[in-house]
């Protein structure tokens, strides 16, 4: 029997690198444990180095880190928080948010809309994602769910969450304006930005899915047909119009009314088979997070509701046999779990997922996990739209993409505190990686994350060896 992975997703040390370079330790680290199955049911790099910006001026002024900082700047800690995520400019948006007063949820938010338009292959519109938020004064962490679900007509499309998804979250833990958070990420559609390393490698290795759909060749090919390079400029003339309609009426844009009928129509061009309904009844849920122990710390994972936590639940049982520091056993024992609950053969290490998370200087923190179901979805944009459609959770291998979405919020004794914020996204052996470094930095008296990372990871460790992130510092990993 097929697992229900859609609510449970280079090579596999380049997607543990992936993974653990948006994993930002503030004191302690992370831990998972116990025994499901994934048949959870959720219906109802760059190239331009950023340099160095978290440094101790920065936090002598409250003021918030963000990601990719130097080995020397790890000393100084973020008095106002931190941002981490795989996209520069994604993070440097959400430190401005954070930096104007808005809240951690509000910074995830913006940082998202931004990912969707720099990292269209993984963060699109028309995927889906899981977002854990810890609330400090209530002492209280929720599971978002919204993850890419079937049409009511089945198909090779998914009904899409992310707008619904992370409006919700707005909703319930915003501050700002709805409309200055996406304003950002239409400029940056509309107006261009540079591309990215792993933005031009994703664009080299899909370049004949690419081709295949018009918006996205008009907006990720040069004129000549060739792939866009890193730092060459990339517009997207038709997802800063759906941006502009998400920022000033929210997710009726796409959801209700007549517009649900237009975005349904838009998806048929794209091949999909999802209904204004489906599109009007989507509904995120909302579930207390997981909570599994690890020593002293209580770490929250997504609900048992949807396959990642089961997931991350078992293959956490699986690793105590295993020793900490052995990475290439982890990754072995985490496809093993996968084969266990229902995965159909060895997976890909690219399942087109990408993580972030945020912390604030008053102990909330978000850590949130995205998908599109497989790298760019299905390949083709909704017609007129510029948004690239998510696969269907019943697609047999990148379907399962969201059983390997790994966010995590690990919470001191006092349910207040937040001792480690991260995620990841990739297939199991992502997940695995994570968990080692998380296993080491709890277990091993004086380890540092950059060992960690090192032993975590199977094969040669040179990469990591370049970058570092010191623990307790709160500084991500410059990978």
């Amino acid at each position: 029997m097929r697992p229900n992975f859609d609510h449970a997703g280079g090579t596999r040390r380049n997607s543990l690198l992936s993974a653990l370079k948006v994993a930002t330790a503030l004191g302690l680290a992370i831990g998972l444990a116990s025994c499901g199955s994934l048949l959870g049911s959720d219906e109802p790099d760059t190239s331009a180095s950023l340099g160095s910006v978290t440094t101790a001026d920065r936090s002598s002024r409250g003021l918030t880190g963000v990601g990719r900082a130097s080995a020397e700047d790890n000393a100084a800690g973020a008095i106002g928080g931190f941002v981490v995520a795989d996209e520069p400019q994604a993070a440097l948006i959400a430190r401005d948010v954070l930096e104007k007063g808005g809240t951690v949820v509000d910074a995830a938010v913006s940082l998202y809309f931004t990912l969707a338009v720099t990292q269209p292959q993984a963060a699109s519109l028309g995927g889906g994602g899981i977002c854990l938020v810890h609330d400090r004064s209530e002492r209280t962490t929720e599971s978002i769910e919204f993850l890419p679900r079937r049409a009511s007509a089945g198909g090779p499309v998914a009904i899409p969450g992310n707008v619904r998804g992370f409006a919700l979250m707005h909703a319930r833990y915003g501050q700002t304006a709805w409309s200055s958070l996406l304003a950002p990420a239409e400029r940056l559609a509309a107006t261009g930005t540079p591309v990215s390393r792993a933005m031009a490698r994703s664009i080299q290795r899909n370049v004949v899915t690419i081709r295949g759909d018009q918006a996205l060749a008009r907006s990720l090919l040069a004129p000549s047909g060739l792939p866009l390079k890193e730092l060459d400029e990339a517009t997207q003339i038709e997802l800063a119009s759906t941006m502009g309609l998400v920022r000033s009426r929210g997710v009726s844009a796409l959801y209700a009314g007549d517009a649900a009928r237009v975005f349904a129509t838009a998806i048929g061009e794209a091949g999909g088979n999802v209904s204004a309904d489906d599109l009007r009844n989507y509904r995120p849920l909302v579930n207390d997070a997981g909570r599994l122990s690890a020593g002293a710390v209580t770490l929250r994972i997504p609900s048992a509701n949807v396959g990642a936590g089961v997931f991350a639940e078992n293959l956490w049982a699986g690793l105590q046999d295993i020793a900490p520091t052995d990475g290439t056993g982890a990754a072995r024992a985490a496809d093993a779990v996968a084969l266990q609950l229902g995965a159909q053969g060895k997976l890909p290490d690219d399942l087109g997922s990408t993580g972030f998370a945020v912390s604030g200087a008053n102990g909330d923190a978000v850590a949130c996990a995205v998908t599109s179901n497989g790298v760019f979805g299905t390949g083709r944009t909704a017609g007129g739209t510029g948004v690239v459609m998510a696969r269907s959770p019943d697609e047999p291998t990148s379907g399962l993409a969201p059983a390997f979405l790994a966010p995590v919020i690990a919470i001191a004794p006092d349910k207040a505190t937040v001792t480690y914020v991260g995620a990841s996204g990739g297939g199991p052996a992502a997940v695995a990686g994570v968990q080692q470094v998380a296993r080491q930095l709890l277990t091993s008296s004086g380890t540092g994350l950059v060992d960690a990372i090192r032993t975590a990871t199977p094969g040669p460790s040179t990469t990591c060896k370049r970058h570092e992130l010191s623990l307790g510092s709160g500084w991500p990993c410059r990978l």
